[in-house]
């Protein structure tokens, strides 16, 4: 009786069967799956909020330079002229040196904003006054950009309003994130958020 007690001892002592660790595996796999999953939302959720808050940045400093001048400044060549990378991608650039692609290379320090930290998004902002084809405001720019969307409130031709776009690859795939505020519309027109 002695030897079949410790039989059954030994057994409760075993260790785990190949489908335990098998189950233990695959439920560890699903975890770290999720995981990354969850970390990738985040970090472009992270990304598209730095271009969302400098956006929002460059409307208020436009306003106020319409308080003070009673127009909005043209700071960008076009609205394809981005600034501070030419370029922007898979990569962050520091705010603050001269713009190359701009109406003027200290242009950006007509709008007294400026992002805490380098940043992955470039951006642009053209102004001009409502029915007209050509830039006003900040300089001699002859800029082409899209004009306020159609939903905005109807502008008349002395109206001015503005444009900002935010352009970003921010891995790098080919296929940019944009985001555009218009002066017209508090909404921002995101497009590709995330990639």
């Amino acid at each position: 009786m002695r030897a079949h007690t410790l039989r059954r001892l030994r057994r409760s002592q075993g260790g785990f069967t190949l489908i335990e660790m098998s189950l233990v595996v695959v439920v560890v796999a699903i975890l770290a799956v999720l995981a990354i999953l969850g970390y990738r939302r985040y970090t472009t959720t992270a990304k598209s909020a730095e271009a969302k808050q400098v956006t929002g940045g460059i409307r208020m400093a436009q306003e106020a330079y319409k308080t003070e001048k009673g127009v909005y400044v043209t700071v960008s060549s076009s609205d394809t002229s981005y600034y501070p990378a030419a370029t922007p991608g898979k990569f962050v650039t520091a705010w603050g040196a001269p713009c190359t692609n701009c109406v003027d290379p200290n242009a950006w320090h007509n709008l007294p904003m400026a992002p805490p930290a380098p940043v992955m998004f470039g951006y642009a902002t053209v102004s001009n006054f409502g029915g007209s084809s050509s830039s006003s405001g900040g300089g001699p720019a002859t800029a082409s950009f899209a004009p306020p969307p159609p939903a905005a409130a109807p502008l008349s031709a002395t109206d001015p309003f503005y444009v900002t776009v935010a352009w970003g690859d921010t891995d790098g795939d080919g296929i940019p994130c944009t985001i555009t505020s218009y002066s017209t519309s508090n909404q921002l027109l995101v497009q590709s958020e995330g990639e």
